[in-house]
């Protein structure tokens, strides 16, 4: 059985995987206010107008524009006032507006019938508590938000596929949906191989570490809408591990395993896919993160990471998170992290061929309002690394350094 890198590139990895990753295909029903996160297995059309009635985008008086023709400054045009619109009021309550007549409403405030057009608040002047005066001239329709203006009765709002997020769950809510199908969270088994581990609450002696991986991926998978299913600790024994990966496929939709992936001699995640299924990646052309094993097993998609935390937590990021994301059935997968800009204080060197990914803290110099890079210095095996990092800097491939000064973009953690 191979036991040799054969290292590919990221990008050509990554299809390779999601070549053979399947969306899980259950689905439930939940209150709109619990969907955060999930992703939709329907597409979502508007059931009505939003918000239903027409309103003003401005402070001002309704009225029709056709009363306002050639008013200005110089030559104002006097209304009667009707009345005023009191917020959340019923617009079948409200007085019609007639030819002479103005009606004083505020922003948001539902249009009364006959009025076509708002003039702002600073464009009049309220001669008495009956008249008020016009400087503006408008148009039918000038300051006024119509009854679908927000979300129109039949549109196609959201497609099967998307991920809700926050701000999805106000817009579904201001339709008046008040529950969605989504798909079932995505189950991931959660493996920590090595003979050297103890669990963190557990008395450590020397020569051992506490097991910190599974913890970390927890979180990652839950901030991602999954579900993280931990099956412990396997020390350095074949066949303990063989039955595990065995379970975590028969329980999991996604399995991960942490350390292992390597090609020590005690390193046995390689030899146990390839007999238990196919294994289509095993190395990648970055750093950290190089021993890292892709596998199919009875269909389920099988990851091995590094056992060092800080290349599990970066191939999670650049590698798991994509076949995640379409394992749990999204329609598009969107760029993870925000960027932030900012200048390069030293040179960061890399090595033609590979990519390199590099902790990096940023500070603020709020004299100049400058914002600068500091690669974190440390050896990549140490988790201490990211823990003072505010985000990391990718050097691709191509590049043999990103020299002193440079602006680049940082991914912010």
């Amino acid at each position: 059985m191979t036991r040799a890198f054969q290292a590919k590139k990221l990008d050509e990895a990554i299809a390779l995987a999601l070549a053979r990753v399947e969306p899980i295909s259950e689905t439930e029903t939940l209150p709109t206010t619990d969907s955060c996160s999930r992703v939709l297995a329907e597409d979502i059309l508007c059931p009505e107008d939003v918000p239903g009635f027409a309103r003003s985008a401005m402070d001002g008086y309704a009225v029709r524009a056709s009363e306002t023709h050639g008013a200005s400054r110089e030559r104002p045009v006097l209304l009667k006032i009707i009345g005023s619109v009191e917020m959340g009021q019923d617009p079948r309550t409200l007085p019609a507006v007639h030819a002479g007549e103005a009606c004083e409403i505020p922003t948001g405030g539902p249009l009364p019938d006959g009025a076509d057009a708002v003039v702002m608040l600073e464009e009049t002047e309220r001669q008495n508590d009956q008249l008020v005066r016009l400087f503006a001239e408008v148009t039918p329709g000038t300051h006024v938000l119509s009854a679908d203006s927000d979300f129109r009765r039949g549109e196609l709002v959201f497609k099967a596929g998307h991920k809700l997020r926050a701000v999805d769950i106000g817009a579904l809510l201001a339709m008046g949906i008040l529950s969605v199908t989504v798909y079932r969270r995505v189950r991931v088994g959660l493996i920590s191989t090595g003979s050297e581990l103890v669990e963190a609450e557990q008395p450590i002696r020397p020569g051992q570490v506490r097991q910190i991986n599974s913890h970390i991926l927890r979180h990652l998978l839950e901030s991602q809408g999954a579900q993280a299913i931990s099956l412990g600790i396997v020390p350095d024994d074949r066949e303990k591990l063989r039955a595990t990966v065995q379970r975590a496929v028969r329980e999991s939709d996604l399995v991960l395993l942490s350390g292992g992936s390597s090609v020590g001699a005690r390193d046995w995640t390689l030899e146990l896919l390839q007999e238990l299924g196919e294994v289509l990646v095993h190395g990648l052309q970055i750093k950290p993160g190089k021993p890292t094993i892709f596998a199919v097993v009875d269909t389920k998609p099988v990851i091995g990471l590094p056992g060092n935390p800080v290349s599990c937590v970066l191939v999670f990021e650049k590698f798991v998170r994509p076949v995640l994301a379409r394992r749990s059935g999204l329609r598009v997968l969107l760029p993870a992290h925000r960027l932030a800009s900012a200048q390069l204080t030293q040179t960061v060197p890399s090595a033609l061929g590979r990519e390199d990914f590099v902790a990096i803290r940023l500070r603020l110099d709020e004299s100049f309002g400058r914002l600068y890079a500091e690669p974190v210095l440390g050896h990549s095996n140490n988790i201490s690394t990211l823990a003072r990092a505010d985000g990391i800097l990718h050097v691709p491939s191509e590049l043999e350094e990103i020299p002193e000064g440079t602006h680049v973009w940082v991914e912010l953690l």
